[in-house]
């Protein structure tokens, strides 16, 4: 999904929730979330992204209908604005941030209730910035894990295949009663150093699998 139709479909969830506010859908809030939780159960595993929205439906209309900036569930906001931040780009994080502080504006009915809103236009940057660097980091280790995979492939297929076939000619070389005793010995000292660059890969594969494992535990 687009980073657009989601910042639309993110939108459009506290548009719609707003709207339910002042009309008089409010008497239907509990049937609502109560559908919506039900889309959620049966929605999760076949569209995550879509999970966010109906997640975001679910609080917005929790919010919206009890009083706005002044709901004792203003606070969701928060987890919501931090779950996203992990589900999603920095651009849609901080879009739905700025649509739903000017839809919450709405409520504003005296300056104490402009602390919370003012707090959502300071978590909204924090959020922006630790999508960012989540974003980051999973490209290093999307990048990292490509690269591992490209040795791994290359250790298989050429550095160890091309070891093995050095080490299989220097015994066929061996066997040859023609050679001279320093021809032999320079044989064997390059068919010990084969071996152990093949048995020192067979190390360095370990080692990176049981890091990769220490590190997915």
């Amino acid at each position: 999904m687009s980073d657009i139709k989601l910042i639309g479909l993110l939108s459009l969830s506290a548009f719609i929730s707003y709207l339910v506010s002042v009309t008089p859908l409010i008497n239907f809030t509990p049937q609502l979330i109560a559908l919506l939780t039900i889309i959620i159960i049966f929605s999760y595993r076949r569209h995550p992204l879509l999970f966010l929205n109906h997640i975001s439906y679910i609080i917005n209309l929790l919010i919206f209908t009890t009083s706005g900036v002044n709901s004792p569930f203003f606070f969701l906001n928060y987890f919501f604005l931090f779950l996203l931040t992990f589900q999603s780009s920095p651009t849609i994080t901080l879009s739905y941030s700025l649509i739903l502080t000017i839809l919450l504006s709405q409520s504003l009915n005296s300056p104490l209730s402009l602390l919370p809103l003012l707090s959502l236009l300071f978590v909204a940057p924090l959020a922006y910035y630790i999508s960012r660097q989540f974003m980051e980091k999973s490209h290093t280790d999307r990048q990292i894990s490509m690269t591992q995979t490209e040795v791994f492939l290359w250790l298989s297929l050429k550095f160890k295949t091309g070891i093995t076939t050095i080490i299989d000619s220097a015994s066929l070389l061996l066997s040859n009663p023609s050679l001279s005793p320093p021809q032999k010995d320079q044989l064997k000292k390059i068919k010990s150093s084969a071996r152990n660059l093949l048995n020192s890969s067979y190390d360095l594969t370990d080692d990176v699998q049981d890091n990769e494992i220490d590190n997915e535990i």
